[in-house]
């Protein structure tokens, strides 16, 4: 049976109500942005459910509930993680506890997800794409003028600090450090063409050829699948090609490892006859053999941007909309003649 006031909740009130948990939050608060026929609603709602909001509820001012809401569209995605640490570890030094949703990619998801974020009152938002860098719009629920930031991919339609990997700039020193280490006929492994980061890290390739003045060759780009199987399938193609490449620069390290096998099976010697390099430092390449080099997404270092941002907003009010692009640094293993 149900006890008249602790029982009644937030939810309650508002299905009496007709409105979201958020407005009733946002009525109890006082918050602008509220009709008053929704405010009426309300709270004659809370006179027949003789609801009281619970004690700690009641004890927290606006907007000091030391608490940000992290809201992901992919929990398992292979960055996800990373990124959320360094998120934790920024907010957890000032204090900040971390709500973590995760919305499947769904916006009906993301919109129910920041309806119990704004009855929660935290004092911020971040966006978090789980697995690839892209654009999207506007969060499913407008939030007013809450901090939000966008993590691993960016808007153009709200005002807010949007953090993603240089990409290009990745795929620049991979081909670099293969020019400098004297390669001149450099193939490259890409992922599939619907995502940026190909697009991106292709153009670092083709600018650090060009800066050499290599010839930029179509017959050395192969585009398939991140995996492992596209990797070994592309490294045999050009390996058969009439002039094989002397290097190869993969746009995954999954990518990297099916090269690698494929290089191993065709009896080709790395890094003697061809050097090779990755993308991402997944925890798998330093145990390949030989260890491959890598470029290292700034997973961690982007998530304490994140964090570092979101919290000035809060505690100064200091509120940009800037794309801040974070720098990609290069892992030097043995699949490149490296000495360790």
């Amino acid at each position: 049976m149900k006890r008249k006031h602790d029982s009644v909740t937030i939810r309650d009130v508002a299905q009496l109500a007709a409105v979201s948990p958020a407005t009733v939050s946002k009525v109890l608060n006082g918050a602008p942005h509220v009709s008053d026929s929704a405010k009426e609603r309300v709270y004659a709602a809370i006179t027949k459910l003789n609801f009281r909001p619970n004690t700690i509820a009641r004890s927290l001012k606006k907007s000091q509930t030391s608490t940000i809401g992290l809201l992901t569209d992919d929990l398992e995605g292979v960055f996800t993680m990373s990124m959320m640490r360094g998120v934790e570890e920024v907010a957890s030094a000032q204090g900040f506890s971390v709500f973590l949703c995760n919305s499947y990619g769904k916006m009906e998801s993301e919109k129910a997800h920041l309806e119990v974020l704004l009855a929660k009152q935290v004092e911020g938002i971040v966006l978090l794409s789980g697995y690839r860098v892209r654009q999207r719009g506007a969060p499913a629920l407008p939030l007013g003028t809450l901090p939000v930031l966008y993590l691993y991919q960016y808007t153009h339609d709200i005002s807010a600090p949007c953090i993603i990997p240089d990409d290009a700039g990745g795929g620049k020193i991979a081909t670099e450090h293969l020019i400098a280490a004297g390669r001149t006929r450099i193939g490259f492994i890409n992922g599939p063409s619907h995502y940026e980061a190909t697009h991106s890290r292709l153009e670092g390739y083709q600018q650090a050829l060009a800066a050499a003045g290599l010839a930029i060759d179509p017959a050395l780009v192969r585009v398939g699948k991140w995996h492992e199987e596209a990797g070994y399938q592309s490294a045999r193609e050009l390996m058969r090609l009439p002039q094989p490449p002397d290097a190869l620069f993969c746009a995954s390290d999954s990518i990297a490892v099916g090269a690698l096998d494929a290089l191993h099976e065709m009896g080709v010697v790395v890094p003697d006859d061809v050097a090779l390099v990755g993308f991402d430092n997944r925890s798998f390449s330093q145990h390949q053999r030989p260890p491959l080099t890598t470029v290292e997404l700034p997973l961690v270092e982007m998530g304490r941007l994140a964090g570092s941002l979101l919290l000035s907003a809060i505690l100064n009010g200091n509120q940009e909309s800037a794309l801040h692009v974070v720098p990609c640094r290069l892992i030097q293993r043995q699949s490149c003649g490296a000495s360790q």
